[in-house]
């Protein structure tokens, strides 16, 4: 339903169209099982739960994971390109694609910073194209409100610019620090990586806390710890890269953050049917 349309509603059906889950129960189901799916690899990587040898299983079941995630970005695609335009949508799906690929090559024991990097950097450059397309809406409405027009709210974007901008900044950061471990030797790059994810855990939680109506309480506790988890994972590292440890540490941190961020898909995914009855 349209923003326009959900204008004309009464007060009781304009609450239930703000509050309703737009994503299909399909595309929850496949981001839970996704997600699922490459926290429980990055943990099974760390061979905490297991011997050496299920580090490539582990990678296997991420990359299935991140696989999973894509389609269901792909089958939300056209709900997504309405409410956060269509070059935000192509640039965040060709991010994920390059992530899948990375974790592809992580099966076969190759290095996929190159990949992972760039598909960070372009998720990204597809958060910061929401916070113009959010502007392009503002600049339509007004105009037309200054013409004569009736005054409708059109802007599709629900997301504060300040979350938008620092979650941007944040991929991009971290993309690029990512990139800089294939070549760049030192702190520097795990240093400029922990910081684009504590900015994008930052706009994370500036957003998410007014979707408690839309998707629960828990499912949003979930979607903030998650962020937080990951961004944990490059302390040790920033601290001391040498450090034997760093590798499982920072696998645990992204298997347990991921693993909530399935949590709040799957609270997401009940409440959407509970509410659709």
């Amino acid at each position: 339903m349209s923003i326009v349309a959900a204008s004309t509603l009464n007060p009781r059906a304009r609450r239930f169209e703000t509050e309703r889950i737009h994503a299909s129960t399909t595309v929850l189901l496949l981001a839970t099982i996704g997600l699922g799916l490459y926290g429980v690899g990055r943990l099974l990587g760390s061979n905490i739960v297991g011997t050496p040898h299920q580090s490539q299983v582990g990678s296997a079941l991420a990359f299935v994971g991140v696989v999973l995630v894509v389609i269901a970005l792909v089958l939300h695609v056209d709900h997504l390109s309405f409410r956060i335009g269509r070059s935000a949508v192509v640039l965040m799906c060709l991010g994920a694609i390059l992530l899948s690929v990375g974790n592809l090559l992580s099966v076969f024991n190759m290095s996929p910073l190159w990949f992972n990097g760039p598909g960070w950097v372009l998720g990204g450059f597809g958060l910061a194209m929401v916070a113009v397309h959010k502007e392009g809406q503002m600049k339509t409405a007004l105009a037309e409100y200054a013409a004569g027009s009736p005054w409708q709210l059109r802007v599709t974007v629900h997301a504060s610019f300040l979350s938008l901008i620092t979650g941007a900044i944040g991929l991009i950061a971290f993309g690029i620090g990512r990139m800089g471990l294939a070549s760049v030797p030192g702190r520097g790059p795990l240093v400029l990586a922990g910081v684009g994810w504590v900015l994008l855990t930052i706009g994370v939680i500036s957003h998410v806390e007014h979707l408690v109506p839309r998707i629960g309480l828990g499912a949003v506790i979930a979607a903030i710890l998650a962020p937080i988890f990951w961004a944990a994972n490059f302390l040790f590292n920033a601290i001391d890269p040498t450090s034997a440890a760093n590798n499982v540490f920072w696998r645990v941190c992204l298997g347990i953050g991921t693993l909530l961020g399935a949590l709040a898909c799957a609270l997401a995914l009940q409440k959407k049917r509970s509410t659709d009855r």
